[in-house]
């Protein structure tokens, strides 16, 4: 919320006429300054008239040149001018508003709570004070959930939404903060909110980790798409067939980093046939000063970096490159710039690896899968059409050598126990998959469960939870995150590798196997819930996929109790990556060969 505040009065005065301005007709000279000569002169006026000495309103000049500050980039001004304002009228709390957002833009995290905080416990009894009490308790949400303290973060949500039920992407919020503090059940009841709003508000992402019902997660993408996005679904209005040879295929992504989708893809990318196909990337991710972000700018021919530019000026310069395939790397998933898409720069666009899911947006045609995540009884719940590749849509490059020296006292795991690791966020972990952890270690005594310390208050509800199935604090060790390297040394030092559902693991399943650790693996109704399913069965591995909570537990009981035939699947895991690994250009072929045929069947039609 960043509103100027202003009055009507007659016409504006003349320069000479400044010292004798009312507050009126200074911000009408200022508007009319503003759409004649910029900010810049504004902002000049502003300080002449506030710098003339006291003057009734001057707190209200000085909120609007905070504004004006504000929005030329000066944000040390405009924080000074905003506590000037409040330091002459601390009621005025839409500059408190303001202000707490430059405290947040400046990491003055704890000032801006502060701030906020004045405004949610000042007396308002005025319509206009609802809405910024409001506004005040979303952004403490939200910038409490950044700092991973949930409860806090949970508080001022439900706070926002006792005095205004009737905000959709508020309550998306509040839902996923509490899969991330894993306080179940995840719906509770809420004042003036029904199960039917929280359930419609669900966020995509949320829904993959709460329901194995594909029709679900379709009517949640479909209900997400239709209030998130006004974007109309342009018709594409290119050449059929572009005369430049080689078929372009065009990668639109913010994750070409050290993040899953980027891990992934840099040697899918370097297997493209160059004598058939040109590959273009369309980039705003982060600067991350990787070797492996290095590695991925020379495994493109063309490298686009569109961070600063809006949508429709990269879906002018897709079509000034004459892409004949885009593909989105996000989906529905955070850092997603749909409006690209929903511009059809490309005559084929589709999805991969971000979101696995349908996405439910109009503009994008195929989504690239295999017959195991996705078959053919499965498709009916997408609206993007499979696009099959050989073996399983998850890549699985070979992983360079693991040079870090750990063991497992480092990490304080036993070196005589069982040691099942499940390193997925903890959004994904839920009460039932968590209960189903918490049977296997009743059920084998020297077992015990590796996970993610990801933020004191989720720990410290897990622990609780086990406590009060009965189990010791010794039976769950937990360890901090750490840089991508060592927790792929970590991997290494488990028996077993325990798969969430129904949120599979995805990009974790790769190192996993790439550190010949036996996964074990829930196969659903969904894509997501298929993940590892397509993994282990492209690897002939289908010993190790269940399809039950029950067969779950007894597929990890019996690899506790019979190390030789964890040594057996250790073995044959190997060999098959191996294998697996020496055809990963053919399998990129048959991708190309598909989107080919696909490219050719749209031209025709």
């Amino acid at each position: 919320m960043n509103a100027k505040i202003s009055f009507k009065e007659a016409s504006p005065p003349t320069a000479k006429e400044i010292v004798g301005l009312s507050i009126e007709r200074l911000i009408e000279a200022a508007e009319l300054l503003k759409a004649s000569q910029g900010t810049a002169q504004t902002i000049e006026l502003y300080k002449t008239w506030i710098n003339l000495g006291d003057k009734p309103f001057k707190h209200v000049a000085l909120f609007n040149l905070g504004a004006l500050l504000h929005a030329e980039g000066d944000t040390p001004a405009a924080i000074e001018a905003y506590r000037s304002c409040l330091d002459l009228d601390p009621s005025l709390h839409q500059a408190n508003i303001n202000l707490g957002l430059l405290l947040e833009k400046s990491g003055l995290h704890d000032d801006a709570l502060e701030t906020w905080g004045k405004v949610v416990s000042s007396p308002m009894t005025q319509v206009e004070s609802k809405q910024l009490r409001v506004a005040a308790y979303n952004h403490i949400g939200r910038m409490q959930e950044e700092r991973r303290l949930y409860d806090e973060a949970e508080l001022a949500l439900e706070q926002s939404l006792t005095l205004e039920p009737q905000q959709p992407g508020v309550i998306q919020h509040w839902v996923h903060i509490r899969q991330k503090a894993c306080r179940w059940p995840i719906y509770k009841k809420l004042p003036g909110v029904t199960q039917n709003q929280m359930l419609m508000a669900t966020s995509p992402l949320a829904m993959l980790a709460l329901s194995d019902e594909p029709v679900q997660q379709l009517l949640t993408s479909q209900t997400f798409v239709t209030r998130t996005y006004q974007y109309k679904n342009e018709p594409y209005k290119g050449p059929n067939d572009y005369e430049h040879g080689r078929t372009r295929i065009g990668y639109v992504s913010g994750d070409l980093c050290v993040h899953a989708v980027g891990l992934l893809l840099a040697e899918l990318i370097e297997h493209h046939d160059r004598s058939k196909l040109e590959i273009y990337a369309y980039d705003y991710s982060p600067e991350d000063g990787t070797a492996h972000r290095q590695r991925l700018k020379k495994a493109f021919d063309h490298w686009r970096r569109v961070s600063d530019l809006p949508d429709p000026q990269v879906a002018d310069l897709i079509r000034h490159d004459e892409i004949d395939i885009l593909i989105d790397l996000h989906g529905l998933s955070s850092g997603a710039r749909p409006g690209i898409f929903a511009l059809r720069p490309a005559r084929l666009q589709g999805t991969y690896l971000g979101f696995i899911g349908t996405t439910a947006m109009p503009w994008l045609d195929f989504v690239i899968a295999d017959p195991v995540a996705i078959p053919e009884s499965l498709s009916t719940y997408f609206t993007e059409r499979p696009l099959y590749t050989e073996g399983s849509f998850l890549p699985l490059p070979k992983s360079s050598l693991i040079t870090d020296s750990i063991q497992r006292q480092d990490l304080g795991l036993p070196d005589d126990a069982f040691v099942m690791a499940s390193f997925c966020n903890v959004y994904k972990v839920n009460q039932e998959m968590f209960n189903s952890w918490l049977n296997i270690l009743k059920q084998v005594p020297n077992a015990v469960l590796w996970l993610i310390d990801d933020n004191p208050r989720t720990t410290e509800q897990l622990r609780q939870v086990s406590l009060e199935a009965g189990l010791s604090s010794e039976r769950i060790i937990f360890s901090e995150r750490t840089s991508h390297q060592q927790y792929r040394a970590r991997i290494a030092l488990a028996d077993v590798f325990l798969d969430s559902f129904p949120y599979n693991c995805g990009s974790t399943t790769c190192d996993v196997v790439n550190a010949g650790v036996p996964l074990v693996t829930l196969c659903g109704k969904t894509m997501v819930s298929r993940m590892g399913a397509s993994v282990l069965s492209a690897l002939g591995l289908e010993k190790l996929i269940t399809y039950s909570f029950q067969d779950y537990e007894q597929c990890v009981i019996e690899l506790a109790s019979n190390p030789q035939l964890k040594s057996l699947l250790q073995r044959r895991l190997k060999d098959a990556l191996n294998s697996y690994q020496a055809r990963g250009a053919m399998r990129v072929r048959t991708l190309e060969s598909n989107l080919l045929k696909r490219l050719l069947t749209l031209n025709a039609s």
